[in-house]
């Protein structure tokens, strides 16, 4: 995804990064969709697909702050804390036998859906520097959406990262 990202421009790097990631992220939710349906998960795999989620956002996320700067470094900030917050606060309750206490919630998977579209949208518009014509003149008009498709993510995972800690909260509480 890096080295698509930053090809030189005129050469395509945000339809290759923006396709790379879409696929990632569809097949990302295939993976999960036949694992519930089949009812078939390793350890293994249920240790690496949020691993790797977060590994393909929070790159994104970087990218992105880097090239449009503070209107996507704000909401990046944004997510990247809840990740980090939410996976300790997992890890934690995990240690303490509770793990399905902040199992994922219908919050978690909008979330997710949302930052992957959004992140798609912003990957595929083309870099300021690039000139925009024919179809990048097309993938420049994403980049309103996607903006705020991000803001609106941004807020959905300030709520659904609460959920998570207000369930938590009587252990979290918890003086032993």
């Amino acid at each position: 995804l890096v080295g698509l990202f930053y090809l030189p421009d005129g050469k395509g790097s945000n339809i290759f990064t923006g396709v790379v990631f879409a696929l990632a992220s569809v097949t990302d939710w295939l993976d999960g969709y036949l694992a519930r349906r089949w009812d078939i998960s390793t350890s293994f795999g249920a240790f690496l697909d949020p691993v790797a989620d977060k590994l393909m956002v929070s790159t994104s996320l970087i990218l992105l702050a880097g090239r449009f700067g503070k209107v996507v470094a704000i909401p990046a900030l944004v997510i990247l804390a809840r990740e980090i917050a939410v996976s300790a606060l997992r890890e934690w309750m995990a240690q303490r036998g509770e793990r399905d206490v902040v199992k994922v919630g219908f919050q978690g998977k909008v979330k997710t859906a949302l930052t992957m579209v959004a992140l798609t949208m912003l990957l595929f518009v083309p870099s300021p520097t690039a000139a925009t014509v024919g179809g990048q003149k097309f993938l420049a008009t994403l980049y309103q959406p996607g903006i705020i498709l991000l803001y609106l993510c941004a807020l959905v995972t300030v709520t659904s990262g609460s959920v998570y800690f207000i369930a938590a909260g009587p252990s979290l509480l918890d003086k032993k």
